[in-house]
């Protein structure tokens, strides 16, 4: 017989227990756990697992079949979670390198409700993203709208 994790209320209220607990040392080790407490960890799935484990009924013990898939959900699960972080670094990546290619180009971006325009000194990589350096101004990349060749001094 089939038991799926949270159908049995007593492991699921000690799994809930153990999160909550690990929730608690979380927080007074100065760890956020607001943004985790929404979400399935694979650490919390491990511990509804073993509650399961320990307060299922010996007469109905867990269908292996249904054990197997929830292990390969699980594993799904990590996969994505992976691949949505290796995404985000090539994304980071690709910002990084088109920023990188605008030095010595004049864009237009936007400040506010108006819009400004000059040419990149400079790109500096931050945590939130590449900055172009523009007249001695920091420029998200986001906020550009136009690119165009540079005029040289000498050509005007």
């Amino acid at each position: 017989m089939t038991i799926p994790i949270g159908s049995n209320p007593a492991a699921t209220a000690a799994a809930f227990n153990a999160q909550a607990a690990a929730n608690t040392a979380g927080a007074t080790q100065g760890t956020s756990t607001s943004s985790a407490s929404n979400e399935m960890t694979g650490d919390a799935f491990l511990k509804l697992l073993v509650a399961q484990l320990k307060y299922q009924d010996p007469s109905k013990p867990v269908d292996s079949a249904a054990f197997m898939a929830q292990t390969a959900q699980m594993q799904m699960v990590e996969t994505l979670h992976e691949l949505v972080e290796q995404n985000a670094a090539v994304i980071a990546g690709q910002n990084s390198l088109n920023a990188l290619t605008l030095v010595g180009q004049r864009v237009t971006y936007s400040v506010g409700s108006s819009t400004a325009s000059g040419t990149v000194d400079s790109v500096k990589l931050t945590a939130a993203g590449p900055k172009l350096i523009v007249n001695d101004t920091e420029v998200p990349l986001s906020t550009v709208s136009e690119v165009g060749t540079a005029t040289s001094p000498s050509a005007s």
